[in-house]
């Protein structure tokens, strides 16, 4: 089945593995994917080329569903059909098809924090939805004791609800780790993007990890996607900031 989806996230995964989801013409929420291990960072951007990027409209050939609720979007794609045919330049409509008044409206279960922020597995109508946070209060941007880098967002949503989460943006690890190559300390970068994140109007698309050996009947909340009004990425793609 030949489908056209405007790309609203990128999700970072291990391995060099990315998680692509979009909104068909029917507001309609897919998550494209390959069989195991997934897609290759490497597809978004053939020869350097951005394909798929954040409100890119993309033609894929979806073969099957196969959902597994909460991650009800789920579908196999034919490998090498992606299609770029656009770039959609109203954002805020397409992030309002997806607009939750907070984020347990958008998992419709309940949200338990007593170790992160998580849902039961196999629960829930879906797995991914925008919410517009109330307040930011802060960015951390830090490397862990192993040396890899760690990216979080303490944000209330329109519940009141104060939520503490990993950001897996792609296109938003890109973009501060360029920020550190200009000479700015962690720190620096910190404080930055938080006065830049308080100064806009910010959409956060949020989304669910899968479970992993330790908690498997977990899914962790994680911001999958930032977008301020005006766009921190002054109309760049992850492309522009990735690393050579």
């Amino acid at each position: 089945m030949i489908t056209r989806l405007v790309i609203t996230d990128l999700t970072r995964m291990y391995r060099g593995r990315v998680c692509i989801a979009g909104y068909d013409k029917n507001h309609r929420c897919i998550r494209p994917t390959l069989q195991p291990p997934g897609v290759p960072e490497s597809d978004l951007a053939p020869k350097g080329r951005p394909v798929i990027f954040p409100f890119a409209l993309v033609e894929f050939f979806l073969i099957k569903p196969i959902p597994q609720p909460p991650h009800t979007e789920d579908w196999y794609f034919a490998p090498n059909s992606p299609l770029f045919i656009q770039k959609i330049e109203d954002r805020k409509s397409v992030l309002n098809w997806s607009l939750f008044d907070s984020v347990g409206a958008i998992f419709e279960q309940p949200i338990h924090d007593d170790f992160g922020f998580y849902v039961m597995d196999c629960r829930g109508p879906r797995s991914l939805g925008t919410i517009q946070p109330t307040g930011i209060s802060k960015f951390i941007y830090e490397q862990g004791v192993e040396g890899a880098w760690d990216y979080r967002l303490i944000f209330e949503d329109g519940e009141g609800k104060l939520y503490r989460l990993k950001i897996t943006d792609l296109t938003w690890h890109y973009y501060c780790d360029s920020l550190r190559g200009e000479n700015r300390t962690p720190t620096q970068i910190s404080e930055e993007l938080t006065d830049r994140l308080t100064s806009s109007e910010v959409f956060l698309r949020i989304g669910l990890a899968r479970g992993w050996k330790k908690f498997p009947d977990r899914c962790y909340l994680q911001v999958n996607g930032i977008q301020t009004f005006p766009d921190y990425l002054e109309g760049k793609t992850f492309v522009d900031f990735a690393p050579k």
